[in-house]
């Protein structure tokens, strides 16, 4: 028997949902084999050596610390219709500030010509500092590789460094109502 679309409750239904999607659930980044890790901590840790990011980084940190260890609003994944797909949706009132997720996935070796048709690429990047790395949520990755674009989004996305390693976490932007769709705006150079 074939499982037709529904609704997916996150996080409860995270197996259910990554079953249907063809994904696997992940609740942090995996970091490929061919990824310099000790290259990006140094990067972080000379990023953080300026006291206004350290600064912004810390409030960031311990906004979302309960956020970031696992716990997570009520949503839910729906289907939109053929074009969009499926997307992120709040099922209840999310006030403004709050965090809805990490990005996560597969931290690997940006392949501009592999990646091209993928839509699940996240550039990792630490800051405005290109790392040369992204994340790929497209066969790995959470319920925030549901999120939509969108002109007038209602979530904004921020780069944290968690032990000089970079995260990306997204966050409402305003008062987000009960069945209201959560979008981001991919940027300009998504559709190129």
């Amino acid at each position: 028997m074939v499982e037709t679309a529904r609704d997916f409750l996150i996080p409860d239904e995270s197996a259910s949902l990554s079953n249907f999607y063809k994904f696997n659930y992940l609740d942090q980044l995996v970091y490929d084999e061919n990824v310099d890790q000790i290259w990006i901590q140094k990067k972080g840790e000379k990023r953080l050596s300026d006291p206004k990011f350290r600064q912004f980084n810390r409030w960031n940190l311990a906004l979302f610390k309960r956020e970031l260890s696992g716990i997570r609003q009520k949503m839910s994944v729906r289907e939109i219709d053929e074009l969009k797909g499926a997307g992120l949706f709040a099922n209840q009132v999310l006030a403004e500030m709050t965090c809805v997720g990490e990005y996560t996935g597969i931290v690997k070796k940006r392949d501009r010509k592999k990646d091209r048709d993928n839509s699940y690429i996240f550039e990792y990047a630490i800051d405005t500092f290109d790392t040369g790395y992204v994340i790929d949520a497209e066969k790995q990755g959470n319920h925030t590789r549901f999120i939509n674009h969108s002109d007038q989004p209602n979530l904004i996305s921020r780069w944290l460094l968690i032990e000089n390693l970079p995260r990306i976490i997204f966050f409402t932007n305003r008062r987000i109502e009960k069945d209201e769709e959560l979008t981001v705006d991919y940027g300009p150079y998504y559709w190129e």
